[in-house]
């Protein structure tokens, strides 16, 4: 389009100049017209070419029965370069593609497969192909088969594979309930053996949602194997991603990087001397004290991508990469076990690599890191084949403290002072979990297993010394006693043995991870650390109970004594209950010993891990350390309400200010930048889905909720969707699918989006918005029938709204007493005011009940930066409802024309009368 376009622009403009030249001015009536019609055509071209929008090619399809199955042909015509390329009648047609497995190619140009399927009775046509070369190249690692050159043979070169599509072009490869949940439905249609999923993101609750019910139904019920990607969201702790690290039964796969790989696939120059883990590999535990990571694999290949890459191999990393690999081990363990007569099952298989993988590090803490170890294929081959008389049975564990019913847990974690400074005590309970086919008489009633309890560390965990465990479980106690253990990490374990088969190692393991922070003192209160030394790959790490009162932090990062540059990750987390872990994260590269500042903010009162890791490869070709010099000082106010909430009213207010720590300089700032408008439905449509991949593993047929919402926009605008009860959450959701699209009144589709909605540009007019939500309880989607969804809207700079402060409670309407900065002194409170926005400012248009929305900062970083003034980073939501319109007098029946004037019209109307009536006689 752009050529043809450009070649248009370029027409229009020589038509333009050859008149000009040809007429000399000036023109005539006609001739000025002839001249006019030139230009407005150059100038409609030329504004057609900047407002133009590419959404990609159109193709035409065919679908037809021949009589056996559906048949694809597709018009690729348009694509190719040569017009007698890509004609309808010369496309081979395709139909299902596990059918005959034949696939075609878009155009010679983009080198692009696809493959079709087609559903609903020929209604419904799927044109799959990829948007990325991951899932190649991840599929590769696991079985690329190439017999006549083995050197490119993936890890169970032959192994057959089912790709299963989870991502939506439409939202740039991000993964769909949807397209989650039937995955897992093909995965059981076809018995597969295993699955393999590289995805994943932080999770609000592990352990918890729609789609891992159902993947306890397919490894439970169905005996699949399912491993999956731990994240690359490290090296802090608590980074682990769901599904991979986060769900019982889903094995979970760090990234382990060999001197091997360092020097073949990566190129280092100098590769290191011993293997490790990657840097950004997610770490350990859970938020419910899980281990996290199950065990490690190669976290980097040279594999196979897509044709339209223009290239057939290339190297990627991440655990993305080391799942596949364990994956593929995995298959080779199932395979030899099949072969073998060995029954195989999720429960003994995990067992089994569990138990027999090669640690990488004796320090304990470091199985946050790495998982029990490297996958041993061999080792853990023997191990099954010495297993195979053995009941197939997971030992589950669930833990409370005593003295508390809720929450449910998979370790003990304790992290922070206060757990550290007094003993606490465990309940935990041990239920041994056989499939779900299993006999009651042959299986269940017979089982009984003899346990001795171990601990890794006497002086603080203490236990029972043995368990008789039957079908029913069992539970024990243990007493935790941190309080004579040094600050940092500490990593415990407790774990069971069968009296009679000591060789089979732990039967169970309760993960206990204790974190002991340093208290900071000081005013404001600082942490210094000097002289540490870094190689490539080393982290350090501190646990820092943050004061509170404290809001932001500041840091100052020095680094000397070195050559060649040096890359650092600096992470820190933080850890709330019934929230994504808190984290702020930096890559920075120091090409010379220098100074680096960095602020972020903190939330006070919890305890913050500091983590400084240098690049696994940075620095690998030099002898020389990294030296850093690292301080980071906490700072606050404290705040009597986080969110400030205007009611819409013309009064403000109050807010209360506190320095806890130090004197700080209060300089409020507040902007509303947004709009959010509440819409409900105009209409709801329930539908049961016809296909069979719409039918759960249990054979129930999930139901589509379809809500249908009207909004208009007066002017042009950046819009984005918000749905509170749905957003943010896609694996710790218990509804599959919020999928949603925004058509036009001519039904053009603007936006799709699903989990994170994003902004889209949309000019003025009437739009639709349908949202799809899938459960297969109707009871539950009806409750959904009204749900209330937001459309929020980004103010132009212009119409962003500057909040006012006050110090007295009458200063918005008197317009005096402003307030603008203060010194805070520690412990000392000082109040002021926030007026609402004037009735001039408000958004037009805007219907009552809205809600602008903003943020309001308090502080000013102090430690760096001293010419140019930086808010803290501490930033807060200030939101404000839209009041109710005011009433329109000259609408009302019964007014008077003297009521229209204005109070100050009427006023001195009223004084000339009086004036009138006096008189000034003797």
């Amino acid at each position: 389009w752009d050529e043809e376009n450009q070649e248009a622009i370029s027409g229009a403009l020589k038509q333009l100049n050859e008149f000009e030249k040809k007429h000399s001015k000036p023109y005539d009536a006609k001739l000025k017209k002839s001249q006019e019609d030139l230009q407005n055509r150059l100038d409609c071209l030329r504004k057609q070419a900047d407002g133009f929008d590419d959404r990609g090619p159109v193709i035409d399809v065919v679908v037809w029965h021949d009589g056996d199955v559906w048949r694809v042909a597709v018009d690729t015509q348009g694509l190719e370069d040569k017009k007698d390329s890509g004609k309808l009648a010369d496309f081979v047609p395709l139909t299902n593609y596990r059918i005959e497995r034949k696939f075609g190619i878009f155009s010679k140009l983009d080198a692009c497969s696809f493959v079709a399927n087609v559903y609903d009775d020929g209604n419904l046509v799927s044109i799959v192909t990829d948007c990325s070369p991951h899932a190649t190249h991840v599929a590769g690692i696991a079985a690329a088969f190439h017999p006549e050159e083995p050197v490119l043979n993936g890890v169970a070169p032959g192994a057959q594979l089912i790709s299963c599509r989870i991502g939506d072009t439409r939202l740039g490869s991000m993964e769909t309930g949807t397209g989650l949940v039937r995955a897992l439905i093909a995965a059981v249609e076809h018995k597969c053996d295993l699955i393999n999923m590289s995805y994943g993101e932080p999770a609000l609750l592990p352990d918890y949602g729609r789609f891992i019910d159902i993947v306890n139904e397919v490894v439970d019920k169905h005996r699949i194997i399912f491993i999956s990607s731990a994240g690359n969201n490290g090296p802090a702790l608590n980074t682990v991603g769901a599904p991979g690290g986060t769900s019982s039964s889903i094995i979970g796969i760090g990234a382990y990087v060999s001197p091997a790989m360092a020097a073949g696939a990566h190129c280092v120059v100098q590769p290191p001397s011993e293997g490790m883990e990657y840097t950004w590999s997610s770490r350990g535990p859970t938020a419910d004290g899980d281990l996290g990571v199950s065990i490690s694999a190669p976290g980097g290949a040279v594999a196979p991508v897509p044709t339209w890459t223009l290239q057939s191999r290339m190297l990627m990393n991440g655990t993305s990469m080391s799942s596949p690999s364990a994956c593929g081990g995995v298959a080779l363990l199932v395979s030899a076990m099949k072969a073998e007569g060995i029954p195989v099952s999720p429960y003994t298989v995990r067992k089994a690599i569990e138990n027999t993988a090669s640690s990488i590090s004796d320090a304990p803490e470091e199985k946050l890191t790495t998982g029990h170890g490297l996958l041993q294929v061999d080792r853990a081959y023997e191990y099954a084949r010495q297993a195979k008389k053995l009941p197939l049975v997971s030992y589950r564990i669930s833990i409370s403290q005593v003295g508390k019913s809720i929450p449910k847990l998979r370790g003990i974690y304790l992290r922070g002072s206060n757990s550290c400074q007094q003993t606490s005590e465990w309940t935990v309970q041990l239920n041994p979990k056989f499939h779900d086919d299993a006999s009651n008489l042959e299986q269940l009633v017979p089982f009984e297993e003899c346990l001795q309890l171990h601990s890794t560390d006497s002086s603080v965990i203490n236990i029972p010394e043995y368990i008789l465990l039957t079908n029913n479980g069992r539970s024990f106690n243990i007493v935790v006693n941190p309080v004579n253990i040094s600050s940092g990490l500490h990593y415990y374990e407790v774990y069971g043995m069968d009296c009679r088969a000591p060789w089979r190692g732990p039967i169970f393991r309760v993960p206990i991870t204790i974190i002991k922070p340093i208290a900071l003192s000081g005013e404001p209160p600082v942490l210094s650390l000097s002289k540490l030394y870094f190689k490539s790959g080393h982290i350090e790490r501190r646990f820092i109970n943050v004061p509170i009162g404290a809001s932001w932090a500041e840091v100052t990062m020095r680094t000397s004594a070195f050559d060649t540059p040096r890359r650092f990750f600096l992470d820190t987390v933080q850890m709330c209950p019934l929230k994504r872990p808190i984290k702020w994260e930096s890559v920075v590269t120091f090409s010379s010993p220098s100074i680096k500042n960095f602020s972020f903010p903190v939330e006070g009162g919890l305890t913050l891990e500091l983590s400084i890791a240098q690049f696994w490869s940075s620095g690998n070709a030099s002898h020389e350390p990294t030296c850093v010099d690292f301080e980071i000082v906490f700072h606050g106010i404290f705040i009597d309400q986080k969110v400030i909430a205007l009611d819409g009213s013309e009064s403000p207010m109050r807010i209360v200010a506190r320095s806890l720590l130090a004197s700080e300089r209060l300089v409020p700032v507040a902007t509303l930048n947004k709009i959010k408008i509440p819409y409900r439905p105009v209409d709801s449509n329930f539908c049961p889905l016809p296909t069979s991949r719409d039918r759960l593993p249990s054979g129930k047929q999930i139901i589509a909720l379809t809500l249908t919402y009207k909004f208009k926009l007066e002017d042009g605008a950046e819009v984005k969707p918000h749905l509170p009860l749905l957003n943010n959450r896609i694996y710790d959701n218990k509804f599959e699918s919020q999928f949603y699209r925004i058509s036009d009144s001519n039904k053009c589709v603007y936006s799709s989006g699903d989990v994170y909605p994003s902004y889209v540009k949309l000019p003025k007019g009437e739009y639709t918005l349908q949202l799809y939500i899938r459960h297969e309880n109707v009871q539950i989607l009806e409750k959904l029938k009204q749900l209330v969804l937001f459309i929020e809207r980004k103010l132009e700079k212009k119409d962003c709204i500057q909040l006012s402060f006050y110090s007295e409670p009458d200063g918005p309407i008197i317009g005096n007493a402003a307030f603008k900065s203060s010194v805070l002194v520690p412990g000392e409170p000082e109040a002021f005011y926030v007026g609402p926005p004037s009735r001039e400012k408000l958004p037009k248009g805007a219907p009552p009940g809205s809600v602008l929305v903003g943020s309001i900062t308090y502080g000013i970083v102090s430690s760096f930066n001293k010419k140019d003034e930086q808010h803290a980073p501490a930033s807060y939501s200030i939101l404000c409802i839209i009041p109710p319109s005011k009433v329109d007098d000259t609408k009302e029946k019964g007014v008077s024309v003297e009521t229209k004037k204005s109070i100050s019209e009427r006023l001195n109307d009223e004084g000339s009368r009086h004036q009138d009536k006096v008189s000034f006689g003797p």
